[in-house]
């Protein structure tokens, strides 16, 4: 009896020895994992901490850089005052450098009154006529930027109506040396010699060789920028 005790004893202490082995070894193996991940973790943030440093370095010689670039760039007052003084305009001067980039023009002028109707060939208004917003003289000051950056010398005109329907606008464009062909730019088109309103076309209250001259007579008549 006392025999088969003992052996029951051994057993289990032999199976209470392998289960803690199996702990031991559990154990182990979790210590291993978290100090792998801690590893990781410490590694990341001195990765952080390097870029951060790197980071600042680079902050650091911008910094000197614009404080070298400012006190090598630095103005007195008086030598400010002598800049501004020297770069003034007359209003007139600063008027037509509003408008030095409209004009645009090929280097050689364009003639010929059958050029011409082919050159406006084609082309229609994308906006509707509408009166007060965008009619005869937002549509002459329109159409005359385009022949003039066409290589076209244009004058915008302004005047009784030519069939006699009230005021209006339209254009005169040089076909040939000193002399115009009457163009319609409510409907884009050359005003032909058979028109039994030909020659009213060559009379006018008022002609504008630019847009900065026609504005100056009324901006907002002509101010085509500001339609729809």
């Amino acid at each position: 009896m006392e025999s088969q005790v003992e052996s029951r004893g051994i057993k289990k202490a032999r199976l209470g020895l392998v289960i803690c082995a199996v702990l031991v070894v559990v154990l182990a193996l979790s210590n291993v994992g978290f100090y792998s991940a801690l590893q990781k973790q410490r590694d990341a943030y001195l990765d952080l901490e390097n870029k951060k440093d790197r980071l600042q370095n680079q902050l650091n010689l911008l910094d000197t850089d614009y404080w070298n670039y400012k006190s090598s760039h630095s103005h007195t007052n008086a030598e400010y005052n002598a800049y501004v003084a020297e770069h003034q305009y007359t209003n007139s001067e600063y008027e037509e450098a509003k408008f030095s980039f409209y004009y645009v023009k090929p280097d050689e002028q364009k003639f010929g009154v059958y050029n011409l109707d082919d050159e406006l060939a084609g082309l229609e208004w994308l906006h509707p006529y509408q009166e007060n917003v965008f009619d005869c003289s937002e549509m002459s000051a329109y159409l005359e930027w385009h022949l003039e950056n066409e290589g076209w010398h244009v004058k915008i005109v302004i005047g009784d109506s030519p069939s006699g329907s009230g005021y209006h606008a339209w254009l005169l464009v040089e076909t040939s040396e000193g002399k115009y062909m009457p163009v319609e730019s409510t409907y884009i088109g050359v005003v032909w010699w058979e028109n039994p309103d030909f020659d009213n076309y060559f009379e006018y209250a008022h002609n504008f060789e630019t847009i900065q001259d026609a504005i100056d007579y009324s901006e907002s008549e002509f101010d085509w920028w500001n339609s729809p």
